[in-house]
């Protein structure tokens, strides 16, 4: 599968995944590398015309020496010894291909519009680069002012990006937060709509008046994305008995999933738009503006990699998992309470006690230290106190990285505590009788067969932790616990905006 790039409006979410994710390979084309021809040929005539114009990194040295005047001459004499670096960066692991496809993604984003003024032959060679195994580029230390730290890693993979001839920029760009931004609004789509499932099991095995959801609030409400919450539920909780259930309000953190789990698809939808107009943007430094009609060339130095719109989503995004997972542990706790759940106390078969281990008892113990440490990670990735480097130029850090790397590790945390959620709610209503809600058969099902119901003592946390790795999977590649008609039924299918 190859994807074909002709214009801006060829980039978004969804040809990001289908190119990041799904691993499609992609080709510019003729309308394309007409438009990165003209820009290029453009740009040399800029140059020609105005030999005095200051354009950093062109007619200019680099970062403290930006005051120095380069000629061509010694501008070619650089660019034959390539990147100053071969990698400076280093951390526990890699970036995930998908998250370098993606930078790689945004980068050929960048050339179409024209803003880097490269050759076609460069803009080709980038785009074949996706056609291999990826640069294996550290997954911290990355950031700083302009993202230079992963291009290191991509320059050598790429030479052609310096040793491609004459351009405005190779570099300073927000293609590495912009990237994994972008990976994560499309895993957070499917996070959510994973999260609206599991939810609904919970109310079903807590058999909480429907009432809860009723449509009327809608209108009541107002909010769209609490709108698409609850639209959610009804579907899910579709056919189920209505006699026979509790007569009386469930706790609180049942009655708001409606309006938090609104509040989940609202940080998404905002990530999305966020990542979605940074692939429309022209944001490299320094950034060549071909003439317009009646205008002229003009090449200027800008701070436009600096994306702050999807630190800050991404942020909430994180927010939204520690919300959530604060409520699915309340919803552990609370099913394990005879008092408050009407069900078995602890979950256990009747007549027995809780030591014989054929029960989930003890399992809401586990989410404490997961929810604990994703309330660290959540924490919002600011911008740095004080100067990133020595540079005389390069005093604040971009810090969509940062802000990528820990919604990350927050999602992976959520996954963890949805899959105790789950096993328990599954437990819940095997030691009742019983059955799931008719449209979440398959998914009852899907969850039983990593969390076998419980017989006999065994060793639950291991059943969990394949439960927990096979959500986030479904997440990530896909499987049997999420399909694309879950992603339909919470109006949150892949690539489309809310």
């Amino acid at each position: 599968m190859t994807v074909v790039l002709n214009s801006i409006d060829d980039f978004d979410l969804a040809t990001l995944e289908r190119v990041a994710v799904q691993g499609a390979r992609a080709r510019f084309g003729p309308q394309a590398l007409t438009a990165i021809s003209a820009s290029h040929d453009a740009f040399k005539q800029f140059l020609a015309t105005n030999p005095d114009a200051f354009v950093y990194g062109v007619t200019s040295d680099f970062g403290p020496h930006a005051r120095n005047r380069v000629d061509p001459k010694k501008r070619r004499q650089r660019l034959s010894k390539g990147a100053p670096f071969l990698g400076l960066s280093f951390g526990d692991g890699v970036l995930g291909e998908a998250e370098v496809r993606a930078l790689v993604f945004v980068l050929l984003a960048l050339m179409v519009r024209g803003g880097t003024a490269v050759h076609p032959a460069t803009a080709k060679a980038l785009a074949a680069a996706l056609k291999g195994p990826m640069p294996q580029i550290p997954d911290a230390g990355l950031t700083s002012p302009g993202e230079m730290m992963p291009m290191f890693y991509l320059y050598r993979a790429v030479p052609e990006l310096l040793s491609g001839g004459l351009q405005a920029s190779a570099g300073n760009t927000a293609a590495t937060s912009v990237g994994m931004a972008g990976i994560a609004a499309i895993r957070s789509r499917r996070r959510l709509a994973l999260a609206f499932k599991v939810f609904a099991l919970s109310a079903e095995a807590m058999s909480v008046p429907l009432e809860h959801f009723d449509p009327a609030l809608k209108a009541l409400w107002g909010d769209p994305f609490e709108a698409l919450a609850i639209d959610a539920f009804n579907h899910w909780l579709g056919g189920v008995p209505e006699a026979g259930r509790r007569t009386y309000q469930a706790p609180v953190s049942y009655r708001i999933l409606p309006r938090v789990t609104g509040q989940g698809a609202r940080a998404v939808s905002g990530l999305a738009g966020a990542v979605e107009t940074a692939l429309s943007s022209m944001v490299s430094n320094p950034m060549f503006i071909p003439p317009g009609p009646g205008g002229r060339a003009r090449a200027i130095s800008t701070g436009g990699y600096h994306s702050a719109p999807v630190a800050q989503c991404l942020d909430t995004v994180s927010a939204s998992w520690v919300d959530l997972a604060g409520i699915a542990h309340r919803h552990i706790v609370k099913l394990h309470q005879a008092g408050v759940s009407g069900l078995p106390d602890r979950l256990l078969p009747e007549g027995e006690a809780y030591w014989t281990g054929r029960s989930t008892s003890y399992l809401e113990f586990v989410p404490n230290d997961m929810i604990d440490e994703m309330r660290r990670w959540a924490e919002p990735a600011l911008l740095s106190p004080g100067e990133p480097g020595a540079s005389f130029q390069d005093d604040v850090s971009a810090p969509g990285i940062i802000a990528s790397r820990n919604e990350a590790r927050v999602a992976v945390l959520f996954d963890r505590v949805l899959a105790v959620l789950a096993a328990v709610c599954s437990h819940a209503l095997h030691v009742t009788g019983r059955k799931a809600p008719p449209k979440l058969k398959g998914f009852a099902d899907a969850i039983a067969m990593r969390f076998p119901p419980i017989e006999e003592k065994r060793v639950l946390g291991e059943d969990a932790g394949a439960l927990a790795a096979a959500l986030t999977e479904a997440v990530e590649q896909g499987n049997d616990l999420l399909t694309g008609k879950d992603m339909k039924a919470s109006s949150l299918e892949p690539g489309g905006r809310r």
